[in-house]
């Protein structure tokens, strides 16, 4: 009796499967057979049907993404497990190929942008050396792109580090003192947000130039009040803690107290929101150069201005890639930025993630 008990024992014991593993196993599976079907998509849509209509192109390639994107993520959490979020790492992954392309630009590589009028709007085909095709005038548009890329990213970077770095102070000090500064803080914040914020470019680009230099300058005007009004209310928070109280007993000052006490607290959830602002100003300057009042075309290709020229109808139905291209690096770029900024916001102010 003994034996045939262990024996139906080791039986039951053979049949329990660990519910982890084998919900690791179908998502590798699945996303596996997600990407082997949207791979063909994308191909199909570049090599056969790109001069059909233009509805059709739109249907296959975001069938494409689709089945690619949601199979990266499958296999990611059928690899590392349910616990990984895979939008994030797919985020990350995204930024870092993009920013390799933009290293790679850096040091000589897709630098051309001769025209070359014997391929003009030429389709994009994967087996040639102009994988993206070209442009109304011959120029590459894979070079185009990764140099939009590159000035979208300094942009985007140099304008919120300015505004952070400049908004945190501010922020602290009125947050600190309150009173009088802080009623002129306000004031001043107000007036700035409650100008709009378009004509405000338009005049600054419309006096200075549009160079790299000006519309990043102009942008960081825009990011200041947005981060010292979210430095303020950090400070307000933190300024009212017991550590605070206790380094003011002991004598500390005001710059002590400020910058060795209140701002490693602030800087964090700063830091999260500002990779969010990223986002919002690489739409923006984007916005400038598709209404021609942002950055030079001819000196500085950018996305902006890649994606104007599909105000020409002759351009979407002859040429869509020449817009759909830097159309989609961007939605990709700050879409992958919101995620990751989201990601940081949870991991370093847990409560304001909640909300």
């Amino acid at each position: 009796m003994a034996d045939v008990s262990s024996s139906a024992s080791n039986s039951e014991g053979a049949l329990i499967v660990d519910p982890e593993r084998s919900r690791r196993t179908r998502n590798s599976w699945e996303g596996i057979v997600r990407i082997v079907v949207g791979v063909p998509l994308l191909v199909v849509q570049l090599n056969v049907l790109f001069d059909r209509v233009a509805w059709l192109q739109v249907i296959v390639t975001l069938m494409g993404f689709y089945a690619i994107v949601t199979g990266l993520g499958l296999l990611i959490k059928g690899v590392f497990g349910s616990h990984i979020d895979p939008a994030t790492w797919l985020s990350v992954a995204w930024m870092a190929i993009l920013l390799v392309f933009v290293f790679m630009q850096l040091a000589g590589l897709f630098d051309d942008l001769t025209s070359d009028f014997k391929n003009l709007e030429q389709p994009p085909e994967l087996s040639t050396h102009e994988p993206l095709g070209t442009d109304r005038v011959g120029k590459s548009v894979m070079a185009q792109a990764i140099q939009g890329a590159r000035v979208s990213l300094i942009v985007g970077i140099g304008a919120v580090g300015i505004g952070l770095v400049l908004g945190s102070i501010v922020g602290l000090v009125a947050g600190y003192f309150r009173g009088p500064i802080e009623g002129t803080f306000n004031i001043l914040t107000d007036s700035i947000l409650a100008y709009p914020a378009l004509i405000l470019l338009f005049t600054i680009v419309a006096i200075f130039g549009g160079s790299v230099l000006v519309v990043t300058l102009a942008l960081s005007m825009l990011s200041i009040p947005t981060m010292a009004r979210l430095a303020r209310a950090n400070t307000l928070t933190f300024a009212a803690r017991e550590f605070v109280t206790a380094a003011r007993a002991m004598g500390a000052s005001n710059s002590r107290i400020l910058f060795r006490e209140i701002m490693p607290n602030v800087a964090l959830p700063l830091a999260s929101y500002a990779v969010i602002i990223v986002a919002v100003v690489i739409v923006a300057e984007a916005s400038l150069s598709f209404l021609g009042v942002g950055i030079d075309p001819i000196s500085t290709p950018t996305w902006g201005n890649m994606i104007s020229e599909g105000r020409q109808q002759t351009v979407l139905q002859d040429a869509p890639h020449i817009v759909f291209v830097p159309g989609v690096l961007m939605f990709l770029t700050v879409l992958s930025l919101n995620r990751i900024g989201e990601s940081l916001r949870t991991i370093w102010d847990p409560r304001e993630a909640k909300l």
